[in-house]
């Protein structure tokens, strides 16, 4: 298949790359600072921003389905990076500007078009209302939901739309991400009970992305949660 990255450079996208070339695809790397790639036959190496939609209309044309990774920088939230600093961690999250809510109905319309029908977005366990989860876990995520309500607003608008366009969209939710040993080895699905809290690396999250994006038809207009069980 021939897939359109977005957010290709972050902790998340760059294992998406990385996999979808595993798996012999042809990938479309679009990022604001691509200069970390070097085209080959199977990578083309676009600049965009998910505020310009000219430059994702661009990138997108001739491919068959979006992944978005984007999302504010140095975020301890599910579904994003974990900073060093722990003051820049708080900041982010309790002020994590719109590029959620403003970048995805920006994608959404650039794949309509650039006539791309299928699109995957990452998100995060914490947009769950934790109802298919354990009575701890459940209380874990509401927790989370309520210190970061600012994070969680920009991201519900933008599941929000991904919901209501007329797009074949996947949204997966990984459980808190981090750097931790490569593993291939997760637990995914339409509330799936996961361990919010237990780390989940970048690879399987990436891993679980190219599955929604290219070989898991049954995920269609569906929520995905991703983690440790």
């Amino acid at each position: 298949m021939k897939v359109t990255v977005i957010g290709a450079t972050g902790a998340t996208g760059k294992k998406v790359v990385e996999r979808l070339l595993q798996l012999d695809h042809e990938v479309h790397a679009v990022s604001r600072r691509p200069q970390v790639y070097t085209s080959t036959k199977q990578l083309h190496i676009y600049q965009g921003d998910v505020l310009d939609t000219s430059t994702m209309i661009k990138a997108m044309i001739g491919t068959d389905v979006v992944i978005s990774c984007i999302g504010p920088t140095k975020t301890f939230s599910s579904g994003h990076i974990m900073s060093k600093g722990a003051l820049n961690v708080i900041a982010a999250n309790f002020s994590p500007g719109t590029v959620m809510s403003e970048g995805i109905p920006n994608i959404l319309s650039a794949c309509q078009q650039a006539g791309v029908g299928r699109v995957v977005m990452q998100s995060g366990i914490n947009l769950s209302d934790g109802n298919e989860l354990s009575a701890f876990n459940r209380v874990a995520v509401r927790t989370m939901r309520f210190i970061f309500s600012k994070a969680i607003k920009d991201k519900a608008i933008a599941e929000q739309a991904v919901i209501a366009s007329n797009l074949d969209w996947v949204i997966v939710r990984p459980s808190v991400l981090s750097h931790t040993a490569d593993s291939v080895q997760y637990t995914a699905g339409p509330l799936a009970r996961i361990e919010p809290l237990h780390p989940l690396s970048f690879v399987d999250c990436a891993d679980s992305l190219v599955r929604a994006a290219t070989s898991e038809p049954s995920w269609i207009k569906k929520i995905i949660n991703v983690g440790k069980s």
